[in-house]
């Protein structure tokens, strides 16, 4: 078999593989080859395909249907397939030659950086920039449920926004360019989490995109003590989730499950339905302690990095979940950065102006949460800013991304 895979179904792929779910990968996709494109060839030097011949489940790639088509890239147009269950794209032109990814088996797929570009002809913006935090981040969004399946933490990049920005500048001619060069502006390198990318988005996007206009944050970059008793004392390095560019001001984003408060109650229930039972005694206590530990470590943290001349604005949980919510944190960031800072932020004032806007930008954010819920907040924002009939407006945004 030789096919190339693209679009939605390079995506899949991809995120099989960085979750570690395909066993016949046994390379880093980081680590892989670069290729140009090759044209497809049956496994049995057919001319017909049939879906079972195209069966690549251990990819996590289903069956083909109609319905559900695999999506493969050929050089020409007598390369294509005429089963109705490929959806074919023509690169006979305009593409550099390390935009496929050889991963073995005569299989390859779209690299991350022409992924970024074919999947802007498909996605709103704002969702393609949130595909470019996972694509330049340590995590990985479920291949079968990629809102609300597991999440892979600390995998290795796929890419950097540097790369992504070259393989733009290096194409010509080919679909979705436009959007994805727009895009790649408001993604950063390194985040590591889905709720991360979606304050640092928030924080980039310009306010024509419904964002906050302070630009691109930078990521986990880690803040090393170089004087005095920070360094005797404390850590000598400490990573702050976001910085805002150009000011020393910070925001820590502490989830629902940050500090584990779950296992105390499940410890506690199970010592009062047991008492008496020293062990359970025990593991409450012990829970007790690992949620204290990491409370403390949280203020040593926001406390050392003051030490440094950071200013740390914490976000929550809630802040995304509720109405306003990350209006009300970015106002207190931005008002940070202005104090300690020279930079201009007076644009970024104008995110507030229009109770309309801040309307829609509250639900765009739900849309965009890993949340059943989200579902249908993204049904309703596509049908209010795309009335019309639009590769933007299929459903397939919601189910290959969130």
């Amino acid at each position: 078999m030789q096919l190339s895979f693209n679009k939605q179904s390079a995506l899949r792929a991809l995120r099989t593989i960085r979750c570690g779910k395909a066993p016949q990968v046994n390379r880093l996709i980081s680590h892989m080859a670069k290729a140009p494109l090759r044209s497809p060839r049956h496994p049995d030097g057919k001319k017909r395909w049939s879906p079972a011949a195209a069966n690549l489940d251990w990819l996590g790639l289903p069956q083909p249907t109609q319905r559900t088509p695999l999506h493969i890239a050929v050089p020409s147009d007598p390369d294509r397939t005429r089963a109705r269950f490929f959806s074919c794209t023509i690169y006979s032109k305009g593409l550099p030659d390390d935009a496929f990814l050889d991963i073995g088996s005569g299989i390859q797929i779209a690299s991350p950086e022409l992924l970024f570009v074919e999947l802007a002809t498909v996605m709103i913006p704002q969702v393609l920039v949130l595909l470019g935090y996972e694509l330049t981040g340590k995590y990985s969004r479920d291949a079968n449920g990629p809102r609300l399946g597991p999440i892979t933490y600390g995998v290795p990049p796929l890419t950097t926004v540097e790369k992504i920005e070259d393989f733009i500048a290096r194409c010509h001619g080919i679909p979705g360019l436009s959007a994805a060069r727009e895009c790649i502006k408001y993604v950063s390198n390194n985040s590591w989490s889905p709720t991360e990318s979606l304050i640092a988005a928030m924080a980039a996007l310009p306010l024509e995109m419904l964002g906050y206009g302070i630009g691109r944050l930078i990521l986990n970059e880690r803040s090393k003590a170089e004087y005095g008793n920070a360094t005797r004392f404390g850590k000598e390095s400490r990573v702050p989730d976001m910085l805002v560019p150009d000011a020393p001001v910070g925001i820590n984003y502490e989830g629902g499950g940050h500090l584990e408060l779950d296992r105390i109650v499940s410890a506690a229930t199970a010592a009062a339905e047991s008492p008496g039972n020293a062990l359970l005694q025990k593991a409450v206590a012990h829970e007790k302690a690992h949620v204290r530990e990491k409370y403390v470590d949280d203020l040593r943290r926001t406390r050392e990095l003051a030490s440094r001349g950071l200013v740390i604005v914490n976000a929550t949980m809630e802040d995304l979940y509720s109405n306003s919510g990350l209006d009300a944190l970015m106002q207190q960031v931005i008002c940070a950065a202005e104090r300690f800072s020279e930079r201009d932020f007076s644009m970024c004032w104008k995110a507030f102006d229009s109770p309309a806007i801040c309307a829609k930008r509250q639900l765009l954010i739900w849309a965009l949460l890993d949340w059943k819920p989200g579902v249908e907040y993204m049904q309703q924002f596509i049908e209010r800013e795309y009335p019309e009939p639009s590769p933007a407006s299929e459903d397939r945004i919601v189910e290959f991304v969130l």
